[in-house]
């Protein structure tokens, strides 16, 4: 049985016949959940390490790079399994088996997600993307190891011939090696220093705004994590995604009403041709503060019905099927087209 946030992504992968391998790092552990259901470790909660996506049963892309900061909590196969009745008609199953609805008086039913940590982040830092810094340290600390190298020959050496020139080429990659790990602490310093302490700003803006608002972090960062979903899966092409990096949150207000813009870098994935495809992205999402008409959501199973004709409800629909009436929204936040 799907979290409410879960719905639109598996439905989008049912109908391209695609499943992601996702494998998570839990404890000392790596475990497997799969989007089919096929072969699914028993994850409460862990740390998104690898992604592979197979188009009918056949592997055909990978991702590896992940924020190890950001968590994900999951219904446990052991909460799927439980007993449940149904309180509009008294119908005994396990939990898993209402996941379209109650299968005998057709009852909706949403399963809460607020609870769970859907990849919420509170501290700002860098995500490298690629291995390009460590390449050019590399070619820097190569071109200097060989000067030294050519310098140093060339001064203590009586002549200087072509096997003077293979000895520069000798010692200046000995010395590239051992120098390498110096250049890479001092590049370190001069590339990435102005990027920290400019993280480091941004880390304390959101330090005061959560202190200053008294909002409550992890419905903030799930509410947008399911806006996001909702955006993305709305595309036809696009059947996967992950913020990679937290940038930058600001807020405002307008019309009496309490805005955030937050900007992340964002790896998009989408299916075209039967390729998958994948490429990062800076985007800012604008969140709307909703103080009333919210519906509530408690912990576990939902029956949510509609204000105007009482049916119940699935919520990731965004309207009564019944009566056709748009449902009050059941999140704090919201994004703003």
């Amino acid at each position: 049985m799907a979290l409410i946030s879960d719905n639109s992504h598996l439905k989008k992968l049912q109908k391209f016949n695609i499943n992601i391998k996702t494998k998570y790092i839990v404890g000392n552990k790596i475990l497997e959940r799969n989007t089919d259901n096929s072969c699914n470790d028993d994850i409460k909660n862990g740390i998104i390490c690898e992604k592979q996506y197979y188009v009918n049963h056949r592997l055909i892309h990978t991702e590896k790079l992940f924020d190890s900061r950001m968590e994900y909590t999951f219904i446990s196969e052991s909460q799927q399994n439980e007993d449940y009745t149904c309180p509009n008609c008294g119908m005994h199953a396990k939990l898993r088996d209402f996941s379209s609805g109650c299968p005998y008086c057709k009852t909706y039913y949403n399963i809460d997600y607020t609870d769970k940590d859907l990849g919420g982040k509170y501290h700002y830092d860098l995500i490298l993307q690629s291995n390009t810094y460590r390449i050019i340290t590399a070619i820097v600390d190569l071109i200097i190891s060989l000067l030294l190298a050519f310098l140093f020959i060339k001064f203590t050496s009586r002549t200087f011939n072509s096997y003077d020139i293979s000895k520069i080429f000798i010692y200046g990659i000995i010395l590239a090696l051992i120098l390498y790990y110096f250049f890479y602490i001092i590049d370190g310093y001069v590339i990435l220093g102005p990027i920290k302490k400019y993280k480091d700003k941004q880390n304390q803006k959101q330090i005061d705004f959560w202190n200053r608002s008294k909002i409550d972090k992890k419905t903030f960062f799930n509410n947008l994590n399911y806006e996001i979903r909702n955006k993305y899966y709305e595309s036809t092409n696009i059947i996967d995604y992950d913020i990679i990096d937290f940038i930058e949150l600001q807020e405002y207000v307008k019309d009496d009403n309490l805005f955030v813009n937050v900007k992340a870098n964002v790896r998009i994935v989408t299916f075209e041709n039967n390729k998958i495809t994948s490429k990062f992205v800076d985007e800012v999402y604008i969140l709307k503060r909703i103080y009333d008409d919210t519906l509530k959501l408690n912990e576990g199973v939902n029956i949510i019905k509609c204000h105007n004709c009482g049916a119940s409800i699935d919520v990731t629909k965004g309207y009564c099927e019944y009566c056709h009436t748009k449902i009050k929204y059941f999140q704090s936040w919201v994004l703003e087209n």
